[in-house]
């Protein structure tokens, strides 16, 4: 007889409820993202517009509750994403848009994992506010920048690419395929802003110091 636990993992029901899970947790998650990239067009006006915006937007995200429920969301999700992507891979036939799905889903993943540790990291244990500089300084000190922009560029590529392959198994649309485009546009878009293209940025000791822990890393 089949072990429980294997019963459990070939179950249509149980792969089927996990799918309803990740949906409904992503519905929640885009909002947060929505805001997020929000603050993130706004720093392609420079570091005062960025500040704004991200005042704005820290009102919701980072009251507590909120901020709470968020954390475990995108801990829920990186596991129920893990799982689904383990469907996906055991899948005889793949086409273009399983693809899509499973290495922005594997990249999400791995960029969620790290990206909300650092944050969490820096900002509760360091003390140090995760504010433009915080991002900027991996996008205009070298060696840093170097690993940063594609990191940062397949992240949002992979958010849109993900996002499109939900609403091409939902409904396909011919739009879908040159739409991923967007994603790494939007991407080179948000580390230019960051990085220096639209306005010069000068980063405060604090961020210097914090950054040096970096070997070789410089103005």
């Amino acid at each position: 007889m089949e072990p429980k636990a294997n019963q459990a993992r070939h179950n249509p029901s149980t792969h089927l409820q996990a799918k309803r899970a990740h949906r409904t947790l992503a519905l929640f998650i885009l909002v947060f993202i929505a805001v997020h990239f929000a603050t993130h067009f706004a720093a392609l006006g420079g570091v005062a517009a960025h500040t704004e915006a991200l005042g704005l937007a820290r009102l919701i995200y980072q009251f507590p509750l909120i901020e709470i429920a968020l954390v475990f969301a995108l801990a829920a999700q990186v596991v129920l994403g893990v799982t689904l992507l383990r469907a996906i891979r055991k899948r005889a036939r793949k086409g273009l848009w399983h693809r899509v799905q499973f290495w922005s889903g594997a990249y999400l993943a791995f960029f969620v994992v790290m990206h909300t540790a650092a944050a969490v990291t820096t900002r509760l244990v360091i003390g140090l506010d995760t504010n433009f500089y915080w991002a900027a300084g991996t996008l205009v000190l070298a060696p840093l920048k170097y690993g940063f922009t594609p990191y940062y560029v397949l992240a949002v590529t992979a958010i849109v690419s993900h996002l499109l392959a939900a609403l091409h198994f939902r409904r396909a649309r011919k739009w879908h395929a040159p739409a991923l485009a967007l994603g790494p546009l939007v991407g080179i878009a948000f580390v230019l802003g960051y990085g220096g293209a639209f306005e010069a940025v000068e980063l405060p000791q604090t961020y210097r110091d914090y950054f040096a822990i970096v070997p070789g890393t410089g103005s």
